[in-house]
Protein backbone atom coordinates (compact mmCIF):
# COMPACT_ATOMS: atom_id res chain seq x y z
CA UNK A 1 0.00 0.00 0.00
CA UNK A 2 1.32 3.38 -1.21
CA UNK A 3 0.64 6.75 0.18
CA UNK A 4 1.03 9.59 -1.49
CA UNK A 5 1.11 12.92 -0.01
CA UNK A 6 0.14 16.19 -1.76
CA UNK A 7 1.25 19.64 -0.92
CA UNK A 8 -0.59 22.23 -1.50
CA UNK A 9 0.97 25.49 -1.75
CA UNK A 10 -1.81 28.31 -1.52
CA UNK A 11 -1.45 31.90 -0.01
CA UNK A 12 -1.01 30.46 3.44
CA UNK A 13 2.52 28.64 2.45
CA UNK A 14 3.99 32.10 1.79
CA UNK A 15 2.53 33.62 5.38
CA UNK A 16 3.95 29.95 6.76
CA UNK A 17 7.35 31.01 5.60
CA UNK A 18 7.44 34.75 6.26
CA UNK A 19 6.52 33.69 9.88
CA UNK A 20 9.32 30.73 10.15
CA UNK A 21 11.81 33.33 8.81
CA UNK A 22 10.80 36.04 11.35
CA UNK A 23 10.93 33.41 14.33
CA UNK A 24 14.74 32.07 12.81
CA UNK A 25 15.60 35.84 12.86
CA UNK A 26 14.54 36.36 16.53
CA UNK A 27 16.46 33.74 17.92
CA UNK A 28 19.39 34.67 16.04
CA UNK A 29 19.22 38.48 17.19
CA UNK A 30 18.65 36.58 21.21
CA UNK A 31 21.61 33.78 20.99
CA UNK A 32 23.73 37.11 19.57
CA UNK A 33 22.45 39.33 22.66
CA UNK A 34 23.25 36.45 25.11
CA UNK A 35 26.94 36.07 23.09
CA UNK A 36 27.91 39.44 23.08
CA UNK A 37 25.74 41.55 25.83
CA UNK A 38 22.86 43.83 25.05
CA UNK A 39 23.70 46.46 27.09
CA UNK A 40 24.25 49.81 25.78
CA UNK A 41 27.42 49.94 26.74
CA UNK A 42 30.12 47.66 26.45
CA UNK A 43 31.33 45.70 29.42
CA UNK A 44 34.96 46.73 29.50
CA UNK A 45 33.76 50.46 30.26
CA UNK A 46 30.91 49.27 32.76
CA UNK A 47 33.77 47.60 34.62
CA UNK A 48 35.67 50.41 34.93
CA UNK A 49 33.09 53.32 35.57
CA UNK A 50 31.55 54.65 38.67
CA UNK A 51 28.14 53.36 38.29
CA UNK A 52 26.93 54.58 41.97
CA UNK A 53 27.04 57.90 40.96
CA UNK A 54 24.16 60.05 40.42
CA UNK A 55 24.84 63.42 37.89
CA UNK A 56 23.29 65.70 40.55
CA UNK A 57 26.62 64.44 42.89
CA UNK A 58 28.87 65.22 39.78
CA UNK A 59 27.27 68.66 39.14
CA UNK A 60 27.45 69.63 42.70
CA UNK A 61 31.55 68.67 42.72
CA UNK A 62 32.88 67.78 39.11
CA UNK A 63 36.14 68.88 40.61
CA UNK A 64 35.90 66.03 43.33
CA UNK A 65 35.41 63.47 40.17
CA UNK A 66 38.43 64.44 38.30
CA UNK A 67 39.41 61.91 36.06
CA UNK A 68 36.87 59.21 36.73
CA UNK A 69 34.73 57.18 34.03
CA UNK A 70 31.25 58.08 34.35
CA UNK A 71 28.05 56.72 32.56
CA UNK A 72 25.18 59.03 31.41
CA UNK A 73 22.35 59.94 29.32
CA UNK A 74 22.42 63.12 27.16
CA UNK A 75 20.28 64.92 24.67
CA UNK A 76 22.64 67.74 22.55
CA UNK A 77 21.45 70.55 22.69
CA UNK A 78 24.31 72.79 21.24
CA UNK A 79 27.94 72.16 19.56
CA UNK A 80 31.00 74.27 18.85
CA UNK A 81 33.99 73.76 17.65
CA UNK A 82 36.85 75.31 20.13
CA UNK A 83 40.58 74.71 19.09
CA UNK A 84 39.98 71.69 16.63
CA UNK A 85 37.51 69.92 18.95
CA UNK A 86 33.90 69.72 19.60
CA UNK A 87 31.90 70.93 22.42
CA UNK A 88 28.74 69.51 22.96
CA UNK A 89 26.45 71.12 25.26
CA UNK A 90 24.33 68.30 26.50
CA UNK A 91 21.22 67.98 28.76
CA UNK A 92 21.29 65.26 31.01
CA UNK A 93 18.89 62.10 31.07
CA UNK A 94 18.37 59.63 33.94
CA UNK A 95 19.72 55.86 32.49
CA UNK A 96 17.25 52.82 33.58
CA UNK A 97 18.66 49.35 34.15
CA UNK A 98 19.59 48.77 30.70
CA UNK A 99 21.74 52.14 30.13
CA UNK A 100 18.95 53.48 27.84
CA UNK A 101 18.58 57.60 28.32
CA UNK A 102 15.01 58.04 30.12
CA UNK A 103 13.14 61.74 31.20
CA UNK A 104 13.81 63.02 34.08
CA UNK A 105 10.28 62.95 36.65
CA UNK A 106 10.32 67.29 35.90
CA UNK A 107 12.43 69.56 34.58
CA UNK A 108 13.19 71.13 37.44
CA UNK A 109 14.71 67.64 38.75
CA UNK A 110 18.30 67.51 40.43
CA UNK A 111 19.23 64.71 37.46
CA UNK A 112 17.70 67.14 34.81
CA UNK A 113 20.95 69.60 34.50
CA UNK A 114 23.23 70.32 31.73
CA UNK A 115 26.94 69.44 30.70
CA UNK A 116 29.75 69.46 28.30
CA UNK A 117 31.09 66.60 26.30
CA UNK A 118 34.92 67.36 24.27
CA UNK A 119 35.24 65.39 21.44
CA UNK A 120 38.60 64.73 20.28
CA UNK A 121 39.10 63.26 16.44
CA UNK A 122 35.43 64.31 15.88
CA UNK A 123 35.93 64.13 12.19
CA UNK A 124 35.33 60.22 13.09
CA UNK A 125 31.89 60.56 14.41
CA UNK A 126 28.74 58.93 12.26
CA UNK A 127 26.97 61.84 10.56
CA UNK A 128 23.63 60.31 11.99
CA UNK A 129 25.22 61.51 15.28
CA UNK A 130 23.26 64.91 14.82
CA UNK A 131 19.77 63.45 14.53
CA UNK A 132 20.52 61.05 17.54
CA UNK A 133 17.26 61.98 20.01
CA UNK A 134 19.19 60.16 23.16
CA UNK A 135 22.80 59.22 24.11
CA UNK A 136 24.14 57.22 26.05
CA UNK A 137 27.76 58.09 26.78
CA UNK A 138 30.81 56.81 28.84
CA UNK A 139 32.92 60.00 29.12
CA UNK A 140 36.04 60.76 31.69
CA UNK A 141 35.53 63.79 33.80
CA UNK A 142 38.10 66.86 33.25
CA UNK A 143 36.95 69.73 35.26
CA UNK A 144 34.84 72.22 35.20
CA UNK A 145 33.15 73.88 32.26
CA UNK A 146 31.41 77.34 30.89
CA UNK A 147 28.76 78.28 33.46
CA UNK A 148 30.32 75.70 36.22
CA UNK A 149 28.92 72.72 34.52
CA UNK A 150 30.66 69.21 34.18
CA UNK A 151 33.42 69.04 31.64
CA UNK A 152 33.75 65.58 30.40
CA UNK A 153 36.13 63.93 27.58
CA UNK A 154 33.51 61.86 25.14
CA UNK A 155 35.18 58.09 25.11
CA UNK A 156 31.86 56.14 23.80
CA UNK A 157 28.66 57.05 22.66
CA UNK A 158 25.67 54.85 21.86
CA UNK A 159 22.89 57.46 19.85
CA UNK A 160 19.11 56.58 19.19
CA UNK A 161 17.72 58.72 16.29
CA UNK A 162 14.03 58.80 15.73
CA UNK A 163 14.58 56.61 12.84
CA UNK A 164 16.31 53.38 13.58
CA UNK A 165 18.37 54.06 10.66
CA UNK A 166 20.21 56.84 12.47
CA UNK A 167 21.04 55.16 15.32
CA UNK A 168 24.78 55.03 15.99
CA UNK A 169 28.12 53.88 17.97
CA UNK A 170 31.42 55.74 18.33
CA UNK A 171 34.45 55.30 20.25
CA UNK A 172 37.36 57.47 20.82
CA UNK A 173 40.43 55.63 19.18
CA UNK A 174 43.99 56.16 20.67
CA UNK A 175 46.69 55.40 17.95
CA UNK A 176 49.16 52.95 20.09
CA UNK A 177 52.07 54.03 17.58
CA UNK A 178 52.54 57.29 19.74
CA UNK A 179 53.32 58.06 23.21
CA UNK A 180 51.28 59.53 25.55
CA UNK A 181 51.18 63.01 26.22
CA UNK A 182 48.40 64.85 28.73
CA UNK A 183 46.05 67.12 26.95
CA UNK A 184 45.77 70.44 28.31
CA UNK A 185 42.32 69.97 29.91
CA UNK A 186 43.79 67.07 32.25
CA UNK A 187 46.15 69.18 33.67
CA UNK A 188 44.52 70.00 37.49
CA UNK A 189 43.73 73.49 38.65
CA UNK A 190 45.80 73.23 41.59
CA UNK A 191 48.50 74.21 38.56
CA UNK A 192 49.05 77.97 39.27
CA UNK A 193 51.04 78.43 35.70
CA UNK A 194 48.73 76.42 33.62
CA UNK A 195 45.65 78.32 32.48
CA UNK A 196 42.22 76.53 31.64
CA UNK A 197 41.01 76.92 28.49
CA UNK A 198 37.54 76.74 27.33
Amino acid sequence: MSTNIMIVQGPNSRSIRMHINRLARAILMSALCVAVGCSAVPRKYLQEADSTLKFSWLAATPEFYQDRLVVLGAVIVAEELREGDLWLHVKNRPLDEKYRPQLPPSPSDHEAGWYWLVVKKHHTLPSSYRHWADMTIVGQVIGVGPEGQPLLKLIYARGWGMNPKHDGVWEHSVDENYGTTTPPELIRESDPFQQRQY
